[in-house]
């Protein structure tokens, strides 16, 4: 019987620890770590650490979230963890290893006991100190993640304190020769193409949001404040697992639309507006990002529905040319040509697309196209009320429209198309909601 709940307790720490986002393999983790070690100089160490906990206010933190390229290579979500990865090998206790994880006592026991890192040797956390000195003095370069925050601000003496840059200059100082370097392009290339397990749990954040966005249509109506469509949309994300909103979610009305970033959300939604609503649930440490513009009354006006289709058709016709092989900037170009036969070129001040992954603005490169790869497409018209250009109707308003899309062998795939983004089907969604609530 002691043997059975034995068994029974190891089968549940391997469940619960294997990693914290349960949906990629300790094997996949390891593949991506070696990957690394092939990539890396031949004479050169790599070093992640976890991320702090952030301060709110006095003793109060920020919920937890790990720092995103250790978070990518361990899938450990927790403080205090560091990942030495050197191809030379480094000698611990008689025996070489390449992969060295720091983690607290408990914690170390855990993965040890679970063999949830099969490439490497698990160390108490304390073990670092003695350990890194070894490593930083035998090789010609390291790469190192940056120290978060990289600066902070002596207000006292008007100067910013450039955390990062100190302490390199001191790891100058102690080892003269050693070349120190930013871990995070290393690692980039990596990220940049998603596995069949990440692309599970990106469709699954984007589930999660159209559902968000779908709420926040049933309660979008005139009388309404900004803060209820997120409410709305952020209660459907969470209420289905979502660990956090991939960024602070915008909802911006009427004057507040023209804001591509406006997040105070506070705003009461007006007759003949139209709203922006863009929200992300990060699920599993994976992101969502998506965009829709709803018509506050239930309808766009003429103006607002020249401007959506637009804006629409600008999308779509960047979409069709994504395949492996095309220049991000193709997509940028297109964009901007349609944009700008339909009257408004000058009225979109940001890129049409990113990467998205485990961060939101995921890390990669920006050149050519590759299967794998997920971005974003999201042109925009965003047209102040202080415009003299345009006729009036058309002044004091913006139309964003974004989707989440996976370069294929040989195309495309619009992972969030179920979210409705016609106008008909928007009007008939939003037009089923309640009335429009009477201002006290």
């Amino acid at each position: 019987m002691k043997l059975r709940v034995r068994g029974l307790i190891a089968a549940f720490l391997a469940l619960c620890t294997i990693n914290a986002w349960g949906g990629i393999s300790s094997s996949e983790y390891a593949g991506r770590r070696a990957r690394l070690a092939a990539i890396a100089d031949t004479d050169a160490a790599i070093v992640f650490r976890a991320a702090d906990f952030r301060v709110r206010s006095g003793d109060v933190s920020y919920r937890y979230r790990q720092e995103s390229n250790l978070l990518y290579l361990t899938g450990i979500a927790e403080p205090n963890v560091t990942l030495i990865v050197d191809p030379r090998t480094v000698t611990v206790d008689g025996q070489a290893w390449t992969m060295l994880l720091f983690a607290p006592a408990a914690r170390a026991r855990e993965i040890k006991a679970n063999g949830s890192f099969p490439d490497g040797t698990v160390l108490d956390a304390s073990r670092f100190e003695d350990i890194f000195p070894l490593v930083a003095g035998s090789v010609r370069s390291l790469y190192l993640s940056p120290l978060d925050p990289g600066f902070v601000n002596d207000w006292l003496n008007n100067r910013a304190i450039f955390l990062d840059q100190e302490a390199r200059q001191r790891l100058r100082e102690k080892y003269p020769l050693l070349k120190i370097r930013n871990a995070g392009p290393l690692v980039a290339g990596l990220r940049e193409c998603k596995s069949a397990a990440e692309l599970d749990l990106i469709r699954s954040a984007i589930r999660m949001t159209g559902d968000g966005i779908r709420h926040a249509m049933a309660v979008c109506k005139p009388g309404a404040k900004e803060f209820e469509l997120q409410a709305a949309v952020e209660y459907e994300m969470f209420r289905q697992g979502a660990d956090y909103t991939s960024f602070p979610s915008i909802i911006g009305s009427g004057p507040n639309s023209v804001i591509p970033h406006y997040d105070e959300n506070r705003r009461e939604l007006r007759t003949g507006e139209v709203v922006v609503v863009d929200v992300g649930a990060e699920y599993d440490g994976y992101a969502a990002d998506v965009t829709r513009t709803l018509p506050v009354s239930g309808s766009f006006t003429d103006a607002e529905r020249k401007v959506y289709s637009t804006v629409l058709r600008a999308q779509e016709e960047t979409i069709r040319l994504i395949r492996p092989g095309v220049h991000w900037s193709a997509l940028e170009a297109k964009a901007r040509e349609v944009l700008s036969a339909g009257g408004f070129g000058r009225y979109m001040p940001h890129g049409v697309s990113h990467h998205v992954g485990i961060d939101v603005h995921d890390a990669g490169t920006y050149d050519t196209l590759k299967a794998g790869m997920v971005i974003t497409v999201e042109p925009g018209i965003y047209v102040p009320g202080t415009d003299t250009a345009l006729a009036p109707a058309f002044r004091g308003f913006g139309v964003r429209i974004e989707d989440d899309v996976l370069v294929t062998r040989d195309g495309s795939e619009v992972l969030s198309a179920g979210i409705p983004k016609d106008i008909e089907t928007i009007e008939k969604l939003v037009s089923k909601s309640t009335p429009a609530r009477t201002t006290q």
